[in-house]
């Protein structure tokens, strides 16, 4: 098993255990089960913010016992009478529903 710190700025702070073969979007669900928040964003103790879910740990630069910081994100909402988006600020895709 893999061994990632994961924290927000606040200092409360989880340590979390994955598969070596885990990815970044494996990493970011437990992350956001385990603090108990829907919208995360990991960012490295050097400023890169793992954005790709598809990425390995390995391939994202992820070592064993890596320190991360979380920052909680709000999700933005747009919607019409037959459809909504849902969204966060900064992230990088958009999620619809409807016509």
């Amino acid at each position: 098993m893999f061994q990632v710190n994961v924290s927000f700025p606040s200092g409360r702070c989880e340590t979390l255990s994955l598969p070596e073969l885990s990815t970044v979007g494996d990493l970011k669900i437990l992350a956001q089960r385990s603090l108990g928040e829907g919208f995360l964003k990991l960012v490295t103790v050097k400023g890169h913010v793992l954005s790709n879910p598809k990425d390995s740990l390995q391939a994202a630069g992820i070592q064993e016992g890596e320190h991360l910081t979380a920052v909680a994100q709000q999700a933005k909402v747009a919607a019409s009478l037959t459809a909504f988006a849902l969204w966060c600020s900064g992230g990088n895709q958009v999620v619809a529903w409807g016509n």
